[in-house]
């Protein structure tokens, strides 16, 4: 729910919802949202919103709109506002978001080697950020269109370093600029715990720098969540396979990260393996029974400098164990605990929602 700064802030920020819901043309939402990340300790977000409807057929899945305040133990707190809208029998989605985010993190350095070391710098960065992307259905389930990014940044750097500690690239201040082109196909039959379907999405974005230091560069991501219910919604298998690439001179902020974005690969500190590229495969055995559940996964995923490197670097394990409780009786969205095993050793995760 809440990463180190990056580079990916246009996936669903808000939870989504089932394809059926109740025929209220609008649902306040008020929710305080515990967390706790592997980077800036435990947290919360408030969260007040709207579920609404721009299409009166309730069959559909509805939009959603929110703003939240967030605030985490070791000092980094934000504010945001996002939009997650359809339209037109669900023939438009469109969503936007801003942030403004004080993030308090530590930086391991670049590389994998960089990571094994566990040696790390202390940052302390702002980052105020608004995004949009509008998609046109072009075929069933299938979804095209375009996205752009305004991103403006400040890093406060150490006056020095000690010997042994990672360098940091000096990138203090920087604002970028990114058209970019995305497509989806969606046929989950439910945004919350999806029981038969699959969510594909493909992402390019080509930034450039408006100011400061930065160099221009690409970002593309690739990503299939597949979804097979062995005993409908009570037994359901999950598997996720997501690529990132990041040619050209992007920021140690816009490269790929382990365990950061929407399909996080849970078991890493968030940013401590980071390169020009990354993959992750992952799997998860889901049982719900009642307001209840439990999870079990596991995974791998590797970070290279360069493209013919990626699939001989270190591979990267992950496994772990969770339990789920459903937090209203309409909607299977869950509160979720989870504690994962890495190369580094074990991490716990509080948040709302699945992790893919």
């Amino acid at each position: 729910m809440v990463d180190v700064p990056s580079l990916d802030p246009t996936a669903e920020a808000v939870p989504g919802s089932s394809r059926h819901t109740s025929g209220k043309r609008v649902t306040p939402l008020i929710a305080p949202i515990p967390f706790h990340n592997s980077q800036i300790g435990w947290g919360g977000v408030l969260m007040f919103g709207l579920i609404h409807r721009f299409d009166p057929d309730t069959t559909l899945k509805p939009s959603t709109g929110a703003i939240g305040v967030m605030a985490s133990e070791n000092g980094s707190w934000g504010v945001m506002a996002v939009e997650v809208a359809r339209f037109k029998q669900d023939a438009w989605r469109a969503r936007g978001m801003a942030n403004y985010l004080d993030m308090h993190y530590d930086f391991y350095g670049i590389g994998v080697d960089a990571g094994e070391s566990g040696r790390s710098v202390p940052l302390a960065q702002t980052f105020f950020m608004t995004a949009g992307v509008l998609l046109r259905r072009v075929a069933a389930n299938v979804y095209l269109g375009a996205s752009m990014i305004f991103l403006e940044t400040t890093i406060d750097l150490p006056d020095s370093l000690g010997p042994g500690l990672p360098p940091v690239p000096d990138q203090s201040r920087a604002q970028l600029l990114a058209p970019g082109i995305q497509g989806e196909f969606d046929s989950r039959d439910n945004d919350y715990w999806p029981s038969h379907g699959s969510l594909a999405e493909l992402k390019a974005r080509f930034f450039s720098t408006a100011a400061g230091e930065s160099g221009s560069f690409q970002r593309y991501q690739v990503a299939w969540s597949w979804y097979n219910g062995l005993k409908g919604r009570d037994l359901v298998l999950a598997t996720n396979i997501n690529a990132c690439a990041a040619p050209g001179d992007p920021p140690f902020y816009g490269l790929c990260m382990l365990g950061n974005g929407r399909y996080n690969m849970r078991g890493y500190t968030q940013g401590r393996y980071r390169d020009h590229y990354g993959n992750v495969f992952q799997a998860e055995l889901r049982g719900h029974r009642g307001r209840g559940g439990a999870v079990v996964f596991a995974g791998v995923g590797q970070v290279a400098e360069s493209g013919q490197d990626i699939f001989d670097a270190p591979l990267l394990p992950a496994g772990g164990l969770g339990l789920r409780y459903q937090l209203t009786k309409k909607y299977p969205m869950h509160m979720r605990l989870d504690y994962a095993w890495g190369r580094d050793g074990g991490l716990l995760y509080f948040s709302v929602g699945e992790a893919f």
